[in-house]
């Protein structure tokens, strides 16, 4: 497979005084209506899914594939690794779907479990991970995928930041998880999340800003 991700988060000057058009205001409305209308579609196939319908488990599969696989290869660097922890992830998904809470969004559930996996595999790995980053910097090919990497925002947040503080940031503003959502799947209290997104943008702001020449 190949993906490809990118970020635009843009923030309007502090004071600008123009109401929002009424052109925007429509297209922000009918963003939200999109993601709501997302959430409630991936509700009904896990209910679906949890009454034995493979149809509708394989409707999840196809609609959470892309974004779960850019969401494990920022927390592995690594493309096969990446796949691994993805079908991990929906193999233990369809094994507990009896778990899932139709109260909550799906996303939520789902991409708990990627995370922790993706934490798991971190630290059986981690003996290695100096080894590893040396091989990577020393060959050839890597300096081509580096070159893709460094084309996305995420690539510099993912140099810049904390492993939790790219976390936090990336399923807040690119899965579009809510302060609690973003918790409950890193699995720590809402007050830690404000803080390292608070942190995490302040430090983005400050490394990525443009400098006069």
């Amino acid at each position: 497979m190949n993906y490809s991700a990118s970020v635009v988060d843009e923030v309007a000057p502090a004071r600008s005084e123009a109401p929002p058009s009424a052109r925007a205001a429509e297209a922000t409305t009918h963003g939200q209506a999109e993601k709501e209308a997302r959430r409630a579609e991936s509700r009904r196939l896990a209910i679906a899914a949890q009454s034995g319908c493979i149809e509708s488990f394989e409707s999840l599969v196809g609609q959470f594939e892309k974004p779960l696989y850019h969401f494990l290869l920022t927390k592995t660097c690594n493309h096969h690794q990446a796949e691994d922890l993805l079908q991990d992830t929906f193999l233990i998904t369809y094994r507990k779907l009896g778990r899932f809470n139709p109260a909550y969004p799906f996303s939520s559930w789902i991409f708990t479990i990627a995370n922790r996996l993706a934490i798991s595999h971190y630290r059986k790995q981690k003996p290695l991970v100096e080894e590893v980053v040396f091989a990577i910097e020393t060959t050839a090919s890597s300096e081509v995928m580096e070159q893709e990497w460094t084309r996305s925002l995420w690539a510099h947040a993912k140099r810049l930041l904390t492993e939790n503080h790219f976390t936090a940031l990336r399923l807040f503003y690119s899965e579009g998880m809510t302060i609690d959502q973003v918790a409950a799947a890193m699995n720590r209290n809402p007050n830690s999340v404000k803080v390292w997104l608070h942190r995490a943008r302040k430090r983005l702001a400050l490394q990525l800003k443009p400098t006069a020449e």
